[in-house]
C-alpha cells in the first residue's frame, strides 16, 4: 500500500515538474521574442541619427532611453566603438567628449533584456570613403548571415568559425581571434558555449534551445585586440565570497548592483546618477577585492580599422529563430 502511494506521488510530481518545464520554456521563448522585438525597433530608431558630429553619450543614451520606453531593460551599457576600438567603449561618468568625425567607423552594440532573457546585437555605420574599407562592414554581414544558415543541434561551433575566418579573409581582412560569437545564458551575456572566428578554435556543440549571439568582427589590422587602460563598464563576479569592504558607499553600491543589475554588466555612469559620491573610489575597493570585474576598453592597434555586425539566433529542433 505504501510502495503505490509512493509511485502515484512521483507520477503526480513528475507531471507537475513537466508543466513546469513547459510553462518556464514558454516564458523564455516569449520574453526572447519581445527582447528581439524591442531591439529590432531600437535599431531602426538609432541609425539615422548616428551621423558626423553627434556627441557619443547623447547617442548612447538616446538607444538607452529608447530600450527603456519601449518596456526593455539593458543587458548591458549601450557600447559605441569608433575605428581602432573594438569593444567596452561607453562613456564615462563624466562626458569625455567623444563625438563621431569624418571618416571614423562607428560600431553600436546594443543588449536588451526581458526578466533576464537576454540578446545581444550590434551595426556598424561606415563614414570613411577609403577604399580600402568599402566592403569592412559587408564582410562581417556576409558572414553572420553565412553562421546563421550553418547553425543547428548537434553542429560544432568550430565548423562554423572555419566558415567564419574563410569569409573574413577572402574580402581582405582579418577577424579578430580574442572576440567572436557566444552562448546567452539567463541573466549572462557570454554564457559557456563559443562560436569561434577563427577555425582553429575550440568549438561546442550547439542544441536545441540554446540561444547564440553570432557576433563577427573584421579589421584591417593583424586581428588581435589589446586592453587599454579604462574601464566604464563592471560586473559582479558571482563566485566572489563575503568579503570586508571598508567604505560605506562600497556596501551599499553593492547591494544596489545586487538588486538591480544581477549578474549583468552595467555602467560607472549609470551608478554615478543614483550614488553622488564616491563612486570611483567605490567601484575600486570592490574590484580589489574581487567583487566587481571590470571589463576593461578593447583595442586593435592605431590606424587600424574594426567593424562589427551581431544578431542574436534560438537554436531550433531543424535550424534557427532570428531574434534580432
Amino acid at each position: 500500500m505504501t510502495e503505490n502511494r509512493k509511485s502515484t506521488n512521483s507520477k503526480q510530481k513528475s507531471k507537475e515538474e513537466l508543466e513546469k518545464e513547459q510553462e518556464e520554456k514558454q516564458h523564455k521563448l516569449e520574453s526572447l521574442k519581445k527582447a528581439g522585438n524591442i531591439a529590432k525597433e531600437v535599431k531602426q530608431f538609432i541609425k539615422p541619427k548616428i551621423k558626423v558630429g553627434k556627441n557619443a553619450l547623447e547617442i548612447i543614451e538616446a538607444t538607452e532611453s529608447k530600450i527603456l520606453e519601449l518596456g526593455g531593460a539593458m543587458a548591458f551599457p549601450v557600447n559605441l566603438s569608433i575605428n581602432h576600438i573594438a569593444a567596452h567603449y561607453t562613456c564615462p561618468a563624466r562626458d569625455d567628449g567623444l563625438s563621431i568625425k569624418e571618416n571614423d567607423l562607428v560600431k553600436l552594440d546594443i543588449g536588451v533584456h526581458i526578466d533576464g532573457y537576454i540578446v545581444d546585437t550590434a551595426f556598424s555605420v561606415n563614414f570613411n570613403p577609403d577604399e580600402s574599407l568599402q566592403n569592412i562592414i559587408q564582410a562581417t554581414e556576409v558572414a553572420v548571415d553565412a553562421a546563421k544558415m550553418m547553425a543547428k543541434p548537434n553542429v560544432n561551433t568550430r565548423e562554423i568559425g572555419k566558415k567564419i575566418e574563410s569569409i573574413i579573409k577572402g574580402f581582405k581582412y582579418n577577424p579578430i581571434k580574442e572576440l567572436g560569437g557566444h552562448q546567452i545564458e539567463r541573466w549572462i551575456v557570454h554564457g559557456k558555449k563559443a562560436l569561434p572566428e577563427l577555425g582553429n578554435q575550440k568549438g561546442d556543440i550547439m542544441d536545441e534551445g540554446d540561444v547564440f549571439a553570432v557576433e563577427i568582427f573584421a579589421s584591417t589590422g593583424e586581428g588581435s585586440v589589446h586592453l587599454t587602460n579604462n574601464s566604464f563598464i563592471y560586473e559582479l563576479n558571482p563566485y566572489s565570497g563575503r568579503v570586508p569592504l571598508r567604505r560605506k558607499t562600497s556596501k551599499q553600491i553593492l547591494g544596489h548592483i545586487n538588486k538591480k543589475y544581477k549578474t549583468l554588466p552595467f555602467a560607472e555612469r549609470w551608478l554615478a546618477k543614483e550614488f553622488r559620491m564616491g563612486v570611483a573610489f567605490g567601484l575600486q575597493e570592490l574590484v580589489q577585492q574581487n567583487k566587481l570585474k571590470a571589463h576593461y576598453v578593447l583595442a586593435e592597434n592605431k590606424g587600424v580599422f574594426v567593424a562589427q555586425s551581431e544578431e542574436t539566433i534560438l537554436i531550433t529542433e531543424d535550424g534557427f529563430e532570428l531574434l534580432t
